[in-house]
């Protein structure tokens, strides 16, 4: 038999066997180096890393390329991805977590505001009975009013022009935040439209250091949809997560929405006219129809729900439209929960956006306004984490300082500053800190559907790191806020390089050598 060329068949086989090789040899050099990995622009060594992933063996390096990590592990197996133009730390025992990230902030909304750098940066202030009884008065008017006016306090909505101005308070924002060790923060309910179009501007001139997730208000929801904005749209840097819906007011001025009236009404007053049960902003029905709007326009959806007749509110209308688990929508505070309402959370995959420092700062109320009983469900973290309900940590800075480090002491002792109360606040309710961590880090990533590529400090994610000259997992837990940052890094980005720290002058805790490289 031959082939069409009159050649017989087998010799044809043969001849062909012999061409392919002499190709494989010709291009197999080009193919290997083309396969040949880059060397790592920066590499990070003899250090102590976390990296979140449940390894029992801590590694000591990490090496970066791009925006990516390419390899965790020994300083000898990640020696290898060091070549003539990498940056090589020498951490000297320093300690490496995944980038902290903030799942609750209002620091656009502060930059549109023009804060200064002081803003940003943590200061311990002793409570003050009637700085606080004056502040808890105020409040309570002005959700009073907005009440009266049949509105929610996310109802308005702005669109600033870009100015000069405006960019440079972001700058000044950001660049506090990475001191910090903040790499990724999440915008609760963004009231004005045009700083989205300076984030825009800045990431497209390569000004930014730390992500912003954004969550609109509802009263823009409109108007940024007609913008084409919604969960998903944007970059690395910038990028929409959804919408903030408002259920309910606070604790402290006695207007976060309860089943049952305050434990101290009508001894304590705060508004001008009884409101036992607090403020409900939002009725079932237009719960409902907002939030199967904003689920119509592609908007992952979350909902401010301090009290538990605000979370039930809320859950039902989420319920109403068909929550599955894959959605998930979030509560945001989830301070005073039942029984009944951590369960559903549980079922419906429903996430509880909390604050890491609220507990210690409202214990000064919380008993009263609740009581004994009621108080005990009450910003139970350690119960809902162990009945099934997902967690993400957060600030909601202005209302509490920005700094991860001084939330991780109070999460993990329930203890103030200054001491009190001696033992902790209810510490059944304590988590511990690697818990903490995972709040702040794999946690809320997962909260904002990047789990799979943030969080951890595996190869293949992104380059999200923080750098502490402390390990936190060495230090007394109440010396965890005056840990020193040593650098931050975001998108494989050095956005903050030095020593800072900010210990709230309560006791005297060790520190380690600094880095070189």
């Amino acid at each position: 038999m031959t082939n069409g060329n009159g050649v017989p068949a087998r010799l044809w086989a043969m001849l062909t066997v012999i061409a392919l090789a002499a190709l494989g040899a010709a291009v197999a050099p080009a193919a290997v180096a083309a396969k040949r990995p880059h060397k790592a622009e920066l590499v990070l060594r003899n250090g102590q890393v976390w990296p979140n992933d449940g390894r029992k063996k801590a590694p000591t390096a990490v090496a970066i390329a791009g925006r990516r990590i390419v390899a965790v592990g020994s300083d000898r197996k990640v020696r290898r991805w060091v070549g003539s133009d990498t940056r090589v730390v020498d951490l000297r025992g320093a300690f490496v977590a995944p980038g902290f990230r903030d799942q609750h902030t209002h620091l656009l909304q502060s930059a549109a505001a023009g804060d200064t750098a002081d803003s940003y940066r943590p200061v311990f202030t002793p409570f003050d009975p009637v700085a606080a009884e004056e502040g808890r008065r105020a409040t309570a008017r002005r959700h009073e009013d907005v009440y009266g006016r049949g509105e929610t306090p996310v109802d308005e909505c702005s669109h600033s022009p870009v100015t000069a101005k405006l960019k440079q308070d972001i700058l000044v924002m950001q660049e506090e935040a990475a001191r910090q060790g903040v790499g990724t923060v999440v915008e609760a309910g963004l009231r004005d439209l045009g700083v989205i179009e300076a984030l825009r501007e800045l990431d497209a001139a390569g000004r930014l250091t730390v992500r912003h997730l954004v969550r609109v208000a509802w009263g823009c929801i409109e108007e940024a949809a007609r913008m084409g904005l919604r969960t998903g749209v944007g970059s690395e840097w910038v990028k929409i997560l959804g919408v903030k819906l408002y259920a309910d007011g606070w604790l402290g001025p006695r207007t976060a929405a309860l089943r049952a009236p305050y434990s101290d009404h009508p001894e304590v007053q705060y508004t001008r006219d009884p409101f036992p049960l607090g403020i409900l902003f939002l009725d079932l029905d237009r719960a409902i129809r907002d939030v199967a709007r904003a689920e119509e326009l592609g908007f992952n959806i979350t909902s401010h729900a301090i009290g538990d007749r605000g979370a039930e509110t809320v859950l039902d209308a989420y319920e109403a439209v068909g929550v599955k688990p894959r959605d998930r929508w979030q509560l945001e505070h989830v301070q005073v929960m039942g029984d009944d309402l951590i369960d559903r959370m549980a079922a419906d995959g429903v996430i509880g956006s909390m604050q890491l420092s609220f507990a210690t700062s409202d214990q000064r109320f919380a008993d009263s306004a609740l009581g004994p009983e009621r108080v005990r469900t009450s910003y139970a973290w350690n119960t809902m984490l162990r009945r099934g309900v997902r967690l993400a940590g957060g600030s909601d800075f202005s209302i509490e300082v920005l700094a991860p480090l001084w939330g991780l002491q109070r999460v993990v002792t329930r203890t103030e500053f200054d001491g009190t109360p001696p033992g902790g606040w209810y510490p059944e309710q304590r988590v511990d800190l690697a818990t903490a961590l995972r709040l702040i880090t794999s946690d809320s990533a997962y909260a904002s559907f990047e789990e799979k590529r943030r969080g951890r400090i595996e190869r293949g994610n992104y380059a999200d790191l923080v750098v502490l000259r402390e390990n936190l997992f060495e230090l007394p837990e109440d010396c965890v806020a005056a840990a020193t940052v040593l650098m931050t890094i975001t998108n494989g980005n050095v956005a903050f390089e030095g020593e800072q720290a900010y210990p709230p002058g309560h006791a005297t805790c060790p520190s380690g050598e600094a880095p070189a490289g």
